[in-house]
């Protein structure tokens, strides 16, 4: 009796092929980014913190986890005392009061289906109003 190895070799060499290729998808599937604005607040009042969420992308994989973060917000002039946080959540977050444009790991392993939004306040020894203009972000898994 005779077996044909050569078929089972070619059904073994087809499995790994395919097994090869969805790893290769799934990788690629993971790794991917979104990028959101929101119009920041007016600031009329000292001492007062204002916030403005910026939209989570509804193709954010829910266990995805960020590798980095770019934001870049913009207000009329340099207002003196004007304070500017990143916050992804309650606690964390990133004073970006004196860098309008930048990119950060401080995010980073934390969910990026998780909302992120800025932070405005003017201390006491600051001028009001201050204008916001556009707040944005991209997000990197």
């Amino acid at each position: 009796m005779k077996f044909n190895n050569n078929n089972k070799l070619k059904r073994s060499r087809a499995a790994s092929g395919i097994a090869l290729a969805l790893l290769a998808c799934s990788n690629l599937a993971l790794a991917g980014n979104y990028q959101s604005s929101v119009a920041l607040p007016v600031v009329h009042s000292k001492g007062y913190v204002h916030t403005a969420e910026l939209p989570v992308s509804r193709h954010a994989p829910a266990a995805a986890t960020i590798k980095s973060v770019s934001w870049n917000w913009n207000v009329v002039g340099w207002p003196q005392g004007l304070e500017v946080y990143l916050c992804q959540g309650p606690s964390v977050c990133l004073n970006v009061s004196r860098q309008r444009t930048g990119s950060t790991t401080f995010f980073g392993n934390q969910l990026a289906s998780r909302k992120f939004y800025y932070t405005m306040k003017v201390g006491d020894t600051g001028r009001v109003p201050v204008a916001g203009q556009q707040g944005r972000i991209t997000v990197d898994w």
